[in-house]
């Protein structure tokens, strides 16, 4: 099952309220998904990942987005590894910046 929460506009007013847990989140460029994360560690939670993202830390391709969603769980890999497996059966391939990940 896909991230199912609200899409925020992904620009700072709003990534600086996104939660410091940890969990998974969504890239968004219009309605396509372009990047999907994961933060596995509470000192780098969603909001710390997101800021690296709009910033060009993490590479061009993920600033492009639009729009973030996110979920806390427990575990971010498992979720992260599901969420992908997902988007392949659907798409046939990785999310966009996703396949540009080093």
């Amino acid at each position: 099952m896909p991230i199912r929460t609200k899409k925020y506009r992904f620009v700072m007013s709003l990534v600086q309220y996104a939660p410091e847990e940890t969990g998974v989140y969504a890239l968004w460029q219009g309605e396509e998904m372009i990047y999907v994360g994961r933060a596995a560690e509470k000192a780098q939670g969603i909001q710390h990942c997101l800021l690296e993202h709009l910033h060009g830390t993490r590479g061009a391709c993920s600033a492009k987005a639009t729009h973030y969603s996110w979920e806390i769980c427990l575990l971010p890999a498992v979720r992260e590894a599901e969420i992908l497996r997902e988007f392949r059966a659907a798409h046939r391939r990785d999310p966009r910046c996703n396949a540009q990940s080093p």
